[in-house]
């Protein structure tokens, strides 16, 4: 986001209060998600990089998740109860800006796909129209040309149907917005469309609102009648068009929502290649917003990297691996089907295939979590190995530890979590249950198939098991047994 003052010229309206009635849902529709984020999220962000002085939220359906979603200091709210057209929803909101020197940019809380640069260069062409100099900074009084109104960002759609069509007189001027249903074939040609974006000067968008009627079928207020008000008052409304159309698609629906997902998601991807990341089968990789990654990382398909996830330098992330808000360092290697969540993994470590990491676990330095291996809430040291078929609950493992296949820490008592401590260079025989609360101290060893219930010394041997018995000619007598039954 851009780190300019704050524009005291601008303040902005995002429209949120629509019901999304296609989406069949009982959430509000700016609050679905796209790649972790909420729609309206990516419409804030957009908005913030033009640096205005507020920014307004006209909110509806659903209207207290969606306060509790912003919750940002700065931010006024403003309450659409009936859903009478997006003129109205900006009528709502006069108050913030009839007595206001300066430009009011309107969005739409559905558009997750505008860019911030795109906002902010057409407040700056905005601003050259009108010939504002600057020389004050409290208000507009370098406004210069009187008859400049507004700005609509505009595009070239392969299929407008649906758009309302941008008519102009050969210039950049518009001279009306046409809906789709009210154009007529020749206007259906058209593929230059309403993006739903404008900027007004406010002092004329407050007057014009005024004029808003609703003589429509569906009896509401459309904030495109006040370009045509505006024209009719002799100013005019410029049409910026932008190269990109696919910034200004809306979503109204789940599917379009999944377009604009797998828009946003290739665009993400594509800024993380060309700075030093490998994407293999890229369409398949999923990767949100919060996602860091740095050079040489090396993604294969099938992959989720989620939440707040940072991946360091020459790290490889094998097939099928979910990793959700964890750090991963540098040269470290997680091999296929494998799950991280909420876990710090450190340099030159290698975990997997089918490992689970999970709930605050950290694994340090060098070490090697192998094949069906889970790890929660704990610490395994540096250069420690767990290869092999175990579960390491709530422990504190140091380092060169090698811990057998088939290992359990068990953890819990059916009441609550005890924690197990392994100390540096322990061996922790194959199949041995840990029964926490335990220490094993520094270079204790288990014997294979023990079951420890208590402390064991440092560098002592500890052996649980049954003494082995031995009954000679078994099989024959079981086989004799067996045919017996048979018989009879």
């Amino acid at each position: 986001m851009s780190c300019e003052t704050s524009n005291q010229q601008l303040k902005v309206i995002v429209l949120a209060a629509g019901k999304g009635t296609r989406f069949k849902s009982k959430k509000p529709k700016v609050l679905h998600e796209i790649l972790g984020k909420p729609m309206l999220f990516y419409v804030s962000l957009s908005a913030k990089w033009t640096n205005p002085k507020e920014i307004i939220y006209v909110v509806g359906h659903g209207k207290e998740q969606v306060k509790n979603y912003i919750n940002c200091d700065g931010c006024s709210f403003v309450e659409q109860e009936q859903q009478l057209g997006t003129g109205h929803a900006v009528s709502l909101a006069k108050k913030h800006f009839e007595n206001f020197d300066g430009l009011v940019l309107i969005l739409n809380g559905d558009a997750p796909l505008i860019k911030g640069e795109t906002l902010k260069n057409a407040v700056k062409y905005m601003e050259a129209l009108i010939r504002y100099e600057g020389a004050d900074a409290s208000n507009f009084r370098g406004y210069r040309n009187e008859k400049v109104a507004g700005v609509v960002i505009t595009a070239k759609v392969p299929n407008p149907y649906g758009y309302g069509r941008i008519i102009k007189d050969g210039s950049h001027i518009i001279q009306k917005i046409v809906e789709e249903k009210d154009a007529t074939p020749q206007e259906k040609m058209i593929n230059e469309v309403n993006s739903g974006i404008y900027i007004f000067y406010a002092p004329y968008l407050a007057k014009a609102l005024d004029k808003l009627e609703n003589n429509n079928a569906q009896g509401e207020y459309y904030l495109t009648d006040v370009v045509e008000i505006l024209k009719e008052e002799g100013k005019d409304v410029y049409a910026l068009e932008i190269p990109d159309y696919t910034e200004i698609l809306g979503v109204n629906d789940r599917w379009e929502l999944a377009r604009a997902e797998n828009i946003l998601k290739t665009q993400f991807m594509h800024f993380w290649a060309i700075n030093g990341v490998t994407f293999h089968n890229p369409d398949s990789i999923w990767i949100e917003f919060d996602v860091d990654l740095s050079p040489d990382v090396e993604i294969f398909q099938n992959t989720m990297l989620q939440g707040k996830t940072e991946i360091g330098e020459g790290t490889v992330i094998g097939a099928n691996c979910i990793i959700r808000n964890s750090k991963i360092g540098k040269n470290v290697t997680i091999l296929p089907n494998s799950i991280v969540e909420d876990s710090v993994i450190e340099d030159n470590t290698v975990v997997g295939p089918f490992a689970r990491l999970r709930n605050n676990t950290v694994i340090k330095e060098g070490a090697n979590i192998g094949n069906f291996v889970e790890v929660k809430n704990s610490t395994v040291g540096e250069k420690t190995n767990a290869k092999h078929l175990t579960y390491i609950g709530d422990a504190q493992i140091g380092k060169n530890v090698n811990i057998g296949a088939g290992t359990i820490t068990c953890n819990y008592d059916g009441y609550r979590k005890h924690k197990t401590v392994i100390e540096d260079n322990a061996f922790i025989g194959s199949d041995t249950m840990l029964v926490a609360p335990v220490v094993i101290g520094k270079g204790a060893i288990t014997g294979s198939g023990s079951v420890i219930t208590k402390d064991v010394p440092e560098n002592a041997l500890a052996i649980e098991r049954n003494q082995m018995k031995i009954i000679e000619g078994y099989r024959e007598k079981m086989e004799k047994k067996y045919k017996k039954e048979e018989k009879s």
